[in-house]
């Protein structure tokens, strides 16, 4: 379930620092409503060219670390990385530009 989006002119500086063309950033968060709750938060970026939001690099961040079958933990780095890949199937755009919206910031 959408928490809370909002955009972030500092980001929005760092990844054109990067060389990506963005014309607004910012950062959205998720939360479960499963007990304890699950949290999965993420970068993300309006590309200048196409007009369309973005995943941003390595901009997810949650308080779940992902399991192999035995039982081990997969490390921080292939749970982003599993969980971006996720993202990008997930229709998220539409909420955060709702959000957004909603707090007279343009999407």
């Amino acid at each position: 379930m959408h928490f809370f989006s909002e955009s972030d002119d500092a980001f929005l500086l760092e990844l054109q620092s990067q060389t990506i063309t963005a014309s607004s950033a910012g950062f959205s968060e998720w939360v479960s409503d499963t007990c304890p709750p699950i949290s999965l938060g993420w970068g993300w970026f309006i590309h200048e060219d196409s007009d369309r939001m973005m995943l941003a690099p390595d901009g997810v961040r949650s308080n779940v670390m992902l399991i192999d079958v035995q039982g081990y933990d997969l490390g921080p780095h292939k749970t982003v990385s599993l969980f971006s890949a996720w993202l990008s199937g997930f229709e998220w755009q539409t909420a955060v530009c709702t959000a957004l919206n909603d707090h007279a910031t343009p999407c």
